[in-house]
């Protein structure tokens, strides 16, 4: 059974700051929420490091977004770490992308606040809970990520060849930070095997109850919920490319990758027994 705890108290909590706080092991954390009275513009970089590998970088804008994209609703004051996904058909499929700590564990979530003080700024509040449940297997098989990355896009139809991928890194979704972007293809190893527009994609959202945000192109490989057979699949002999059509030239992307990464290949099998 899933329950929630408080976490521990942030230090270093002030405009301008990095407010600190570490994790406790132990738990198998599905989501972590931000009590605040910050708003998104002054949550400027929240992230969680795992052992000294940044897992999860986001801000306050784009935490409401990808919540909102889902279509869970927010609630004003609080913010989401979505770590698990919680919108999974299966039980197993939302404990596949949980974060699973283990003792000895290092874990460190830092919430980076604008400099927006003034004589009127009012106290920061800032405090962390968090949805748990408890260990299935006996190690960590997969981390959860979401990271940046960031592409080129100089002319209208742009390759993006750089994704962080390998045999054991899987794409959950891609979100594209750009409005111009219209159209997608994906090439793995010379095979086309992916290749929609942003008409398309929205309609599938709509179907899916998926919600498109503002200037946004959202690649959604799970959208149907099967978090673990619709993954996509980033291991390539030769080359994965992302052909990313624009409207017109708009310099650079940033790119939200959501992803899972198996760091213990050969203990798979004891997941899907648990």
């Amino acid at each position: 059974m899933s329950s929630v705890m408080k976490l521990n108290s942030f230090t270093g909590v002030g405009y301008g700051e990095k407010a600190t706080l570490t994790i406790p092991t132990g738990p198998v954390y599905e989501e972590i929420f931000l009590e605040t009275n910050l708003t998104p513009a002054q949550i400027k970089r929240v992230s969680i490091t795992l052992n000294g590998d940044e897992i999860i970088v986001l801000d306050g804008a784009l935490m409401r977004a990808l919540e909102a994209y889902k279509g869970l609703s927010s609630t004003e004051g609080f913010y989401h770490i979505p770590l698990a996904d919680i919108t999974a058909k299966t039980k197993v499929g939302m404990y596949y992308t949980a974060l699973v700590t283990e003792t000895g564990d290092n874990i460190i979530l830092e919430v980076e606040i604008a400099d927006t003080s003034g004589d009127n700024a009012p106290g920061i509040v800032l405090k962390g809970h968090a949805t748990v449940s408890t260990r299935k297997t006996s190690r960590r098989i997969i981390v959860p990520q979401i990271k940046r990355q960031t592409m080129q896009a100089t002319s209208t139809e742009n390759e993006f060849l750089d994704l962080v991928s390998g045999p054991l890194i899987s794409v959950r979704r891609m979100h594209f930070l750009s409005d111009k972007v219209n159209a997608l293809e994906i090439h793995r190893d010379c095979t086309k095997v992916y290749d929609t527009t942003r008409v398309v994609e929205q309609m599938r959202a709509k179907r899916n109850r998926r919600f498109w945000q503002s200037g946004m192109y959202h690649f959604d490989p799970i959208m149907r919920c099967f978090m673990i057979s619709e993954l996509f699949k980033t291991a390539h002999t030769d080359e994965l490319k992302f052909t990313v059509k624009t409207d017109e030239a708009v310099g650079s992307i940033p790119i939200v990758v959501e992803s899972v990464k198996v760091v213990q290949p050969a203990l798979l099998p004891e997941l899907f027994r648990s």
